[in-house]
């Protein structure tokens, strides 16, 4: 028997067996199950399981919170349940009745499905991008920017995000069960060089000299493939459906390029590009017209928005930002602020806890700071104690407030533990020496606010907590 065999059979039966299962994917810490029927999902008795630390509803994407061995879990669960690993289910979508509610919860299933794969991508180029910023004259000043090692941290971090499209065309091809290759090669095609020289020369163009062609560089952009690579899925069942036999290989790609070229072109990649501008410029107008105060509010309330899977829409707008921008200067500027907050939170609280309570605090301080897994701490310490929760909510905002005053931005995608701040390399040497003093403000702040207030108190704090009689005589420490 595997390792996980008991632990995946029980969610299995939890979630109403195989045949409620449409598709699964994981993150760093969540199994993420798409189901048919949310009635038979038993979410009470799967947080009651060994192994599981949580458990709840996003969308219409159920969420097993499990920890840093989500990836083998997801592998046992996988096998168990018959699904390809990184592959979803095709459902039959002409029983699923259209709901206009659903449409939302949708849009954000689909653009988190295709971009939570390609994320060890974001990851290690963004590393190579911080390296470069923290080697060169920005910051340390080790290696001039001529040096062949610098060189090759500049490729390699240009080029992961130079061609998202190409990455992004495979997970969302993948996300939505049509051909890899051919949306693949839609990807390649927005960057294509001879593209890029005609936007450059800025001379008028028309696909097949007919539709016009807006000059737009694509590169580095998310929005215009996702767009195509759900169209073309329809396109490309349809050629299958209606081309015969016989020329069914060679007709079926043949056609779907001709038609989807200008559709890409002149229509859907435009569109893409306005969305993503339009995206980009609200959050610049809410930081414009609130200012600082709008990072300090992120930063205050982030955790509760991760612990109920609301942060996952504002991610994938970071994302965008950084691809298209280079960079995210309010979401995740703000949310690893709200991190370096709930640090300070939990080191208070092991400080300030006994007994058993210290040992689970203790524990959670490591899988935190060091394993940079915050739903430990979420689940079993701030979302349980009103004061844990005023303690992150002020030192989020006072670090918050620093940072949006200081005008910080995040570079790169990285972990989450002590080391969150490196995602604010990348950019100029003084954003990451400001990001370095927001973060910290907020992580001291946390904490002196918890070691002066405590957090137990006759209706809420330490002694909620099951079997710990002897945290009673804490009273308000």
């Amino acid at each position: 028997m595997a390792k996980y065999t008991e632990f995946c059979n029980q969610i299995l039966e939890n979630v109403g067996g195989k045949d409620n299962i449409t598709g699964a994917l994981h993150c760093m810490t969540r199994l993420r199950l798409n189901v048919k029927d949310r009635s038979k999902v038993n979410i009470d008795a799967i947080k009651e399981l060994k192994g599981a630390i949580g458990a709840q509803f996003s969308g219409d994407q159920f969420q097993v919170i499990i920890g840093q061995h989500v990836s083998q879990v997801y592998s046992e669960f996988c096998a168990i349940a018959g699904i390809g690993t990184a592959e979803a289910i095709e459902e039959n979508l002409d029983k699923e009745k259209f709901n206009i509610k659903q449409i939302p919860s949708k849009i954000l299933d689909y653009v988190s499905g295709s971009l939570a794969p390609i994320i060890p991508i974001m990851t290690g180029v963004g590393f190579c991008k911080m390296f470069y910023a923290l080697l060169g004259p920005d910051l340390l000043n080790l290696i001039p920017k001529e040096a062949q090692l610098m060189q090759i941290l500049y490729i390699v971090g240009e080029s992961g995000f130079y061609f998202l499209p190409i990455f992004v065309a495979w997970s969302a091809a993948k996300k939505l069960n049509t051909s890899i290759p051919l949306t693949l090669l839609m990807g390649a095609l927005l960057i294509d060089p001879n593209i890029l020289k005609i936007v450059s020369a800025g001379e008028p163009f028309h696909i097949y000299g007919l539709f016009p062609m807006p000059l737009n560089n694509y590169a580095q952009s998310l929005i215009p493939i996702l767009l195509v690579a759900w169209l073309m899925k329809y396109i490309y069942q349809f050629f299958i459906k209606v081309m015969p036999d016989s020329i069914k290989v060679i007709g079926v790609p043949f056609f779907t390029i001709i038609v989807m070229i200008p559709l890409m072109f002149c229509v859907l990649a435009p569109l893409g590009n306005s969305i993503g501008i339009l995206l980009a410029g609200s959050f610049e107008t809410l930081y414009n017209v609130a200012g600082p105060l709008t990072i300090a509010l992120i930063a205050a309330f982030w955790p509760f928005l991760v612990a109920t899977g609301m942060h996952v829409a504002f991610i994938s707008i970071a994302k965008i930002n950084i691809a298209t921008l280079g960079m995210d200067p309010i979401v995740l500027a703000a949310g690893n602020i709200a991190n370096y907050a709930l640090m300070g939170m939990v080191v208070a609280y092991f400080l300030r806890a006994k007994n058993e309570e210290k040992q689970m605090a203790g524990a959670n301080v490591v899988t935190l700071i060091v394993g940079g897994i915050s739903e430990p701490t979420l689940f079993g310490i701030l979302l349980r104690n009103k004061k844990a929760m005023l303690t992150q909510i002020t030192g989020g905002f006072i670090g918050g407030l620093v940072g949006g005053l200081l005008g910080v931005a995040v570079y790169i995608l990285g972990t989450g533990n002590f080391l969150t701040v490196l995602q604010y390399a990348g950019g100029p040497g003084s954003n990451f020496i400001n990001a370095c003093i927001a973060c910290a403000v907020a992580f001291i702040a946390s904490l002196t606010v918890g070691l002066i207030m405590g957090f137990g108190s006759t209706r809420s704090g330490l002694q909620e907590f099951k079997g710990k009689k002897a945290l009673k005589k804490i009273g308000s420490r």
